[in-house]
């Protein structure tokens, strides 16, 4: 039988320990008050639970209007994110995504907010389709954008025999081709997401005013009670991300400035965190 020892304690004081040991204790605390007052509910009225949800939704709204800096998670975004990076060393590069997640509080039955943010440093590179039977557009649009997917019937020829793989991020088309791709190949453009379409902004006659907005701008959509889009990565420099951080806000805000609600959501406590690393409540005010 092999003789027991004592492991001695070793006392890390790194703040970046610390930090983690504060969040876990801090979440462990409010998912278990969460879990006690909803076992504990005794069985309402209809009445009841309409009020206790109007009660819920003012004190979410009050908390949504605290400045960040009241949280015991809050640091400045320089500071946040000289922590995330640490928490992504010795990571491959392609895992260490910076990720901005804001909370919404609205009431039950608003439409979730949805939108585009167009970053001035892009998170990657996006390559795009464009389709049109103009044929000074398509010389002009090929001179600008020679890396990207350009042309007309004859393009339209080539996906629909598989001579062409689809492997481009987004299409846009102007409205003279858009019969011909309803026709030829929505069977393989529409299941991938790629089809151009007036409803969702990707046809128009304009293309080249089109295409300068689009490269480069993600889509985010509400899901649940919090709004999250990858910002950056952490070889991205602070001013970059600082910047991508400041178009998110504006493009969040717009979206909920054009939500149709009676009352439109609030944007609540807003975090970062990296693939492997913590959430950190930021001020996104």
């Amino acid at each position: 039988m092999l003789p027991t020892t004592t492991i001695p304690k070793i006392c890390i004081a790194s703040p970046m320990r610390r930090y983690l040991s504060h969040t876990a204790r801090y979440l462990y605390a409010e998912e278990y008050k969460t879990t006690s007052m909803s076992s504990n509910a005794p069985s309402l009225t209809k009445d009841q639970a309409k009020k206790r949800e109007l009660k819920r939704l003012a004190q979410r709204r009050a908390e949504a209007k605290r400045p960040a800096t009241t949280s015991p998670l809050y640091m400045p975004v320089a500071m946040a994110l000289r922590y995330l990076r640490a928490a992504e060393v010795g990571r491959p590069q392609s895992q260490q995504t910076i990720n901005l997640t804001t909370l919404v509080v609205g009431e039950r039955g608003t439409a979730p907010i949805s939108g585009n943010v167009t970053f001035p440093k892009p998170l990657r590179y996006v390559k795009v389709a464009v389709f049109t039977n103009d044929e000074i557009k398509l010389k002009e649009l090929r001179e600008k954008y020679p890396n990207h997917l350009i042309g007309g019937a004859d393009l339209v020829a080539k996906i629909k025999n598989n001579e062409i793989p689809v492997d481009f991020d987004k299409a846009f088309a102007t409205p003279d081709i858009v019969a011909t791709l309803q026709s030829q190949v929505a069977r393989i453009l529409g299941p991938r997401g790629v089809l151009p379409s007036v409803k969702k902004g990707t046809v128009n006659d304009d293309i080249t005013s089109l295409l300068q907005e689009s490269l480069g701008s993600m889509p985010f959509r509400q899901r649940g009670n919090a709004i999250s889009v990858g910002i950056g990565k952490c070889y991205f420099t602070d001013r970059e991300l600082l910047q991508n951080i400041i178009s998110t806000r504006a493009a969040f805000k717009a979206a909920v400035e054009n939500q149709k609600a009676k009352k439109p959501s609030i944007l609540s406590k807003t975090t970062l965190s990296s693939t492997h690393g913590p959430g950190i409540v930021i001020d996104f005010a």
